[in-house]
């Protein structure tokens, strides 16, 4: 049976939860085996849930107390039928430049019986972010890429 609206809604909760323990174990908790992680815009190819957790491995001390929280007026879209959650959201943190503040666009795709989350597709703030990780980058000589 494919999942419902309220499962849908509950799996991108526990996304969510997930990215706020802000552990490389904690974050890939709620992907399944095959899930597949875009960032967008930009040419990059999706990275499998293994390459996010090395790209986790080298973010997560470099950006501290990471919070991902939903944006109060912009209300989730839903697609039961193919299984898709739209979530505006943004981010804060810490790092060594000082605070981390960021905005999205997530769409997640869930598994057929709705517990896990088979593709991610992240829209960020692409000048925000490659500034902040070149700036990061000339002051730690910590490359997130």
């Amino acid at each position: 049976m494919a999942p419902t609206r309220s499962q849908l809604i509950d799996t991108a909760n526990a996304f969510i939860a997930a990215y706020n323990q802000w552990t490389v174990s904690g974050v890939l908790s709620i992907r399944s085996a095959s899930c597949t992680h875009r960032v967008l815009p930009g040419n990059q190819p999706a990275r499998t849930k293994a390459e996010f957790g090395e790209f986790l491995e080298r973010t997560i001390p470099a950006i501290r107390n990471f919070r991902l929280h939903a944006v109060d007026t912009s209300p989730w879209i839903v697609d039961v039928e193919m299984r898709r959650v739209t979530m505006h959201l943004k981010s804060t943190g810490e790092s060594d430049l000082g605070a981390y503040n960021n905005e999205y666009i997530f769409v997640i795709t869930v598994s057929e019986d709705g517990e896990k989350v088979d593709e991610i597709l992240e829209f960020l703030d692409s000048l925000y972010s490659s500034e902040f990780v070149s700036n990061l980058a000339k002051k730690t000589g910590t490359a997130l890429g």
